[in-house]
């Protein structure tokens, strides 16, 4: 803590010398304090003796300022507006009108969920400062757990951090996403067991192991074990290896709507729940700052988050 000495005067009094400098009187500074004229003649008085030096010319007119009485006041309408901004931002943040949330996402919560639903709380709250860590699931997961984010926006299933909360806000389905001019492109609808012979661009088995796992096991389900010939961490890389023609890949439908003009995404008519995948939101319950439980909140009013697939 910083050293305050202990001739310093607190705001009171210096209130009270603004009050006798703006109205040039003690009698009036008083009536407009509400107080006697008495004790604000020596509380003028003590702060004198404080500063160590004459604030003011007394005289039957009432008084004036002296050179330091005119620099004193200067400073102390300083301080007061000071103190009054700190009392503002200190109940701005806890009414959660004032701050920053630090928001974990996956690429394709990007897509969809995260852009909507951040120009509408930005709109609504402008004072809150929202900072964006991309990273997959594991690791917006972990960003929970160690502190680094308010919130994570991730796909299960993955480790929650222990102690944590979580939600659902939106849901979707994976479909095959084809390079144009594919075989299967000019298709709405395939079965799985369609794409046997393909190759295929799968997600990390590290990095995003349960979209890796659902994906071979969908495909085993259908009777074939996928040809897995590339992998990748993000979304838009694995649309760019389809675009250039190196295999097919399952993707979210949010990721595949959105992809680029030279993919095609069609729908998987199985029933398979592995093709089945959500968005949901998770935080650590008794860490949130007020600015992060009306973010939140945004989240989980209705009607705020999509949902997709078949």
């Amino acid at each position: 803590m910083a050293h305050i000495p202990s001739a310093i005067p607190d705001l009171r009094v210096l209130r009270q010398f603004l009050a006798v400098a703006e109205y040039g009187s003690l009698r009036k500074a008083a009536e407009t304090l509400q107080m006697s004229q008495p004790p604000l003649s020596v509380a003028m008085r003590q702060l004198e003796q404080s500063v160590g030096a004459q604030l003011f010319v007394r005289s039957a007119l009432g008084v004036q300022l002296t050179a330091a009485g005119i620099v004193l006041k200067a400073e102390s309408e300083k301080l007061i507006a000071h103190g009054v901004r700190a009392f503002d931002m200190a109940r701005a943040v806890g009414q959660g009108e004032l701050g920053e949330v630090r928001i974990g996402f996956i690429t394709s919560a990007m897509v969809d969920l995260l852009p909507a639903a951040l120009a509408r709380f930005s709109s609504s709250h402008p004072r809150i400062r929202l900072r964006l860590v991309e990273g997959v699931s594991i690791e917006v997961a972990s960003m929970v757990d160690e502190g680094k984010v308010d919130l994570g926006v991730l796909t299960p299933p993955v480790p929650y951090p222990v102690g944590s909360a979580h939600f659902q806000v939106a849901r979707d389905r994976l479909v095959a996403l084809l390079p144009r001019g594919h075989r299967l492109a000019s298709r709405k609808v395939i079965g799985l067991n369609e794409l046997r012979d393909e190759r295929f661009i799968s997600f990390s088995t590290t990095r995003v192991p349960a979209f890796h796992q659902r994906i071979t096991g969908a495909c085993l389900e259908a009777g074939f074990q996928p040809q897995i010939v590339q992998e990748a961490a993000h979304i838009h890389t694995i649309i760019a290896l389809v675009a250039g023609k190196l295999g097919v890949a399952l993707v979210p439908s949010t990721a595949a709507h959105s992809a680029r003009k030279d993919v095609i995404a069609v729908k998987i008519s199985d029933r398979s729940k592995l093709l089945d995948t959500s968005l949901e939101v998770v935080y650590m319950e008794d860490a949130l700052t007020a600015a992060s439980q009306a973010f939140l909140a945004h989240l989980k009013a209705p009607g705020s988050a999509p949902k997709r697939g078949a």
